[in-house]
This record gives C-alpha cells, sequence and structure tokens, in this order.
C-alpha cells in the first residue's frame, strides 16, 4: 500500500470525506479535511477555493453517491472507462494506479 493511501485512510479515520471531483492533476480520488483537499494517487494537496477553480462542475453520477463506498464505486467506474479510452501508455499506468489505490481504500472502509 502506498504512503499516499494510508495518509488518506488515517485522514478519513479522523473525520475527513471523500471529494466527488476527480484530482485535476491525475483524475485519482481525494479526501478532503480543513478545507484542504489530498490526492489518493498522486499526493497533490491543494485549498478548497483553488479546486473550485481548476475542477469542473461535478456528473450528475456522482453527485448521487451519498456513502464512502458508493463514491468509489463510481470513482472505480469512471476510471474504468477512461481507460478503455485512453492510448497513452503513461496515462493508462497512471489510471491503473488510481484504480488499485481506490479499490484498497475501499477495502479498508468495508473493514472499518
Amino acid at each position: 500500500m502506498s504512503e499516499f493511501t494510508k495518509k488518506a485512510v488515517e485522514m478519513l479515520l479522523r473525520g475527513a470525506r471523500l471529494v466527488s471531483e476527480p484530482c485535476p492533476y491525475c483524475k485519482g480520488v481525494r479526501i478532503m479535511k480543513d478545507g484542504n483537499a489530498f490526492c489518493v494517487s498522486c499526493g497533490k494537496e491543494a485549498k478548497e477555493e483553488m479546486i473550485s477553480q481548476i475542477t469542473e462542475k461535478p456528473k450528475e453520477e456522482e453527485t448521487r453517491a451519498s456513502t464512502p463506498i458508493e463514491i468509489l464505486d463510481q470513482k472505480l467506474k469512471d476510471l474504468t472507462d477512461e481507460l478503455r479510452e485512453e492510448k497513452d501508455y503513461a496515462k493508462q499506468q497512471q489510471i491503473i494506479k488510481s484504480i488499485n489505490d481506490i479499490a484498497t481504500a475501499k477495502e479498508k472502509l468495508k473493514r472499518l
């Protein structure tokens, strides 16, 4: 498990929440705590105000998910769709890493 995944799980246990919008840098899952968003995949952090300037409006399917598990399931679906269309090998590897990180976080949440 990556150090970013460990940090994300610790943040979730301390009251952080999953963010419905993907990371604007790598499309990974983000965790929000005290106005700061942390990406589980690439480890980049951004202030909440900064994120709204970078990201697009969330898709309707993402806003319907209400539990952390449902949000992660939606992220897995979105990344799988993105992987299917991606032709660049490096980006494919990034997406696969994000999928793996999400699956790991999902398993940890199920054990709680």
